[in-house]
């Protein structure tokens, strides 16, 4: 049986053990039989994560210099994280040094989303913890000083507040407990009233959870807590990672929820494995779920720009291995 025929297969299954929507099931059994075809990108819409970690793809400069005028993408979102290297003990002034280096370059024509995540090592001890307040230590001694030592700055457009908080990544991240939405929307409200009075002209950007499709309906449940916490008042755009496919998910539930939203959505992660899948991927999914999304998406930020290992467990438009560059790169810069 080919993936087509087997996915058609499931999708039925799906129509009658779970929908009683006829609209839903008119619209599975229309994705059943005629998969989404492959649409041009949107250029203008597009831009990249890129984190000017990996020496082996250029300076920062030339990094930014080819996404802009190779690749003719003017979006680019980056991490800035409090780790044991920018601040390793709470006594210490944190190393922007980096982080420097990266918004001094920014080339005109093209605007970074920064995205403030992560925590040092020391941040487990409560002892370190202002008023025993963790997440308002996070916003105290990272997000505020960040933002105020980069507020007004050109090139910034917003700040977004976290990465995945539904996924504990570093040790220190533990402490903010942010696997609950209860305990990410306080965080998002502190960091919220932060930027706003620090620096107005930018945008405030909610973390993406892991892909909202995935998971088994957790991580779309993480996004309905925040809305009915009231994130929505909260943010100017709502962020949404998005990897892999189950279309049928999108169009039983995802779907719904998010055109349900009234902020713009930015999908601030998607992409595909391997060199020669990324062209095919974003010319279909892109394009199927700006449908679903009713016409939402204001932005899709490819991830990423370059990474290195194998290529077939690789993500990045540029690569370190016998491919160099995937076909989504040769498509965007028009070879």
């Amino acid at each position: 049986m080919n993936i087509f025929r087997l996915r058609s297969a499931l999708l039925f299954l799906l129509l009658f053990s779970q929908l009683a929507c006829t609209s839903e099931v008119r619209e599975l059994i229309d994705l059943a039989l005629d998969p989404p075809s492959r649409q041009p990108i949107d250029q203008s819409r597009t831009g990249v994560n890129n984190f000017f970690v990996d020496p082996e793809f250029g300076s920062t400069e030339s990094q930014f210099l080819e996404i802009r005028d190779t690749l003719r993408l003017n979006y680019v979102r980056v991490l800035f994280a409090w780790t044991n290297e920018v601040q390793p003990t709470p006594d210490s002034i944190p190393d922007y040094n980096f982080y420097d280096s990266i918004v001094e370059r920014i080339p005109p024509g093209v605007d970074i989303l920064v995205t403030l995540v992560h925590t040092p090592d020391w941040m487990a001890d409560p002892a370190n913890w202002i008023n025993g307040d963790p997440r308002a230590t996070w916003v105290e001694r990272w997000l505020r000083p960040t933002v105020e030592r980069y507020a007004g700055t050109p090139g910034i457009i917003g700040w977004q507040v976290w990465n995945e908080p539904d996924n504990l990544v570093l040790p220190g991240d533990a402490s903010l407990e942010l696997v609950s939405a209860a305990n990410y929307f306080d965080l998002l409200a502190l960091s919220s009233s932060v930027i706003r009075l620090v620096d107005p002209t930018s945008l405030v950007v909610m973390a993406a959870t892991r892909s909202i499709q995935q998971d088994s309906g957790r991580n779309l449940q993480y996004n309905r807590e925040l809305k009915e916490l009231g994130a929505e008042g909260l943010v100017d755009i709502w962020a949404i990672h998005y990897y892999g496919e189950q279309f049928e998910q999108v169009v039983n539930q995802v779907g719904e929820f998010v055109r349900s939203l009234q902020p713009p959505i930015w999908i601030t992660e998607s992409g595909a494995m391997g060199p020669n899948n990324q062209l095919a991927y974003v010319e279909t999914v892109w394009p199927f779920i700006d449908d679903e999304f009713g016409g939402k998406i204001q932005r899709f930020y490819y991830y990423q720009f370059g990474e290195t290992g194998p290529n077939d467990s690789n993500f990045g438009l540029r690569q370190n291995g016998p491919i160099l560059i995937s076909d989504l790169y040769a498509s965007l810069s028009g070879n």
